[in-house]
């Protein structure tokens, strides 16, 4: 059987050996595995809204001791991994009723980025004592009863961004009042994470890398190259040669810290009139790793723009010196350039797994809800591969 086919039909032995060569965080395994398992199954079908609440009331009926009735369902725009919908559950207890607003957020047939519920779920728990995010109150890791794998959170309000002023532009930033508003508090957000103490909480569906190693690095680098030996459609030298360029020069890391791995703006909801940021969202990819892969990603010219005297900002938001300064400060934790510098290449490499193998594997298996955006999507890898490019050259 050709590689190509034993991608799109996998075989027992293919999968132990994948398993054998990349060993890594075991929810990671276990998702990855499962994954293959229904590679050659059916292609992804959205849930009607009658059906996700007829799931949803069966689901709750057992969670939920009184009488209530779910209303107003209804699809989420945004995201490229995850179908999502509100809705609102209401008491029919004979009282005043106190209408609770919710999201749930299933897992298509496959993703440009596969994820397991059960961390997703227990890294909002470790992350709610520190940061806003949403609560989260039930999921079901295997999808046996609300048909995908799925978590059930609050409904938090708020914006991602202002209303726009003039042509749209994706790399447009914050204006000055929020960038005034919205900086100090992100960056202590983001401080406060690496700091958090994850050993408080239940993180039973995590790995623990140990301070003083490079097992951090190590653990994603097998993650992210047995991702790129499932999906990708084709060898590419390239690929090879950063996987084995990261993995010679794996950092040690001197504290583990929850990592979010796509911490930046868009990820984020704020009050629009106070500015008040009220939930960081996306936590799937989160893991317990090294700062440096969150600071390297944040800090990326991707995220960046000039604010109205062509300063350079990071993220969108403030100076990059004051932003690190301030990090240092409020985490207590310091900033190494060298290991900025490697994940800034451990990023771009995965950034382009994420794109060139996944993204476009599960685009055209239609196995996604999102294909046209993940469509979109898998035709940055272009930018990934010629950041590599560039930074194998210097090193080889």
């Amino acid at each position: 059987m050709s590689k190509y086919q034993l991608k799109q039909h996998p075989t027992e032995a293919w999968k132990a050996q994948l398993r054998e060569r990349f060993p890594t965080h075991s929810h990671v395994d276990e998702t990855l595995t499962r994954k293959l398992d229904r590679r050659a199954g059916p292609t992804h079908r959205s849930q009607s809204v009658d059906e996700v609440i007829e799931k949803l009331t069966a689901f709750l009926s057992k969670r939920i001791d009184a009488p209530f009735a779910i209303a107003d369902v209804r699809s989420l725009a945004g995201g490229s991994s995850k179908e999502q919908y509100a809705f609102d559950i209401i008491p029919r207890d004979g009282g005043q009723p106190e209408t609770r607003h919710y999201v749930l957020r299933m897992r298509p047939a496959e993703s440009i980025v596969e994820t397991h519920v059960l961390r997703e779920y227990q890294a909002l728990k470790a992350a709610r004592h520190a940061l806003p995010v949403p609560e989260v109150f039930w999921h079901d890791a295997q999808g046996d009863e609300l048909g995908q794998p799925a978590i059930i959170s609050e409904f938090r309000p708020g914006v991602t961004a202002p209303p726009y002023k003039g042509a749209y532009s994706p790399k447009r930033g914050f204006d000055e009042k929020y960038r005034a508003l919205l900086a100090p508090q992100f960056t202590r957000h983001f401080a406060n994470l690496a700091k958090l103490d994850w050993r408080a909480s239940d993180m039973s569906a995590f790995d623990k890398p140990k301070p003083g190693t490079n097992e951090a690095a190590i653990s994603s680098i097998n993650w992210w190259q047995r991702v790129w030996e499932e999906d990708s459609f084709e060898p590419h030298p390239l690929m090879q040669i950063a996987a084995r360029w990261l993995r010679d020069n794996a950092p040690v890391s001197d504290h583990i810290s929850i990592v979010h791995t796509d911490f930046r703006k868009g990820n984020f909801l704020f009050d629009l009139e106070s500015g008040e940021i009220t939930a960081i969202l996306d936590w799937e990819l989160a893991h317990l790793g090294d700062r440096h892969e969150d600071l390297a990603f944040f800090l990326s010219p991707l995220f960046a723009s000039h604010d109205e005297n062509g300063v350079y900002l990071v993220g969108g938001l403030m100076p990059r010196d004051v932003f690190l300064d301030e990090y240092q400060n409020i985490s207590g934790l310091p900033v190494d350039e060298q290991r900025i510098d490697y994940y800034r290449i451990f990023n771009a490499w995965r950034t382009a797994i994420n794109t060139l193998a996944t993204g476009a594997r599960c685009m055209f298996g239609q196995k996604t809800h999102q294909d046209i955006r993940v469509g979109w999507v898998t035709y940055t890898y272009v930018a990934s591969l010629k950041t590599l490019l560039d930074e194998m050259k210097k090193r080889y």
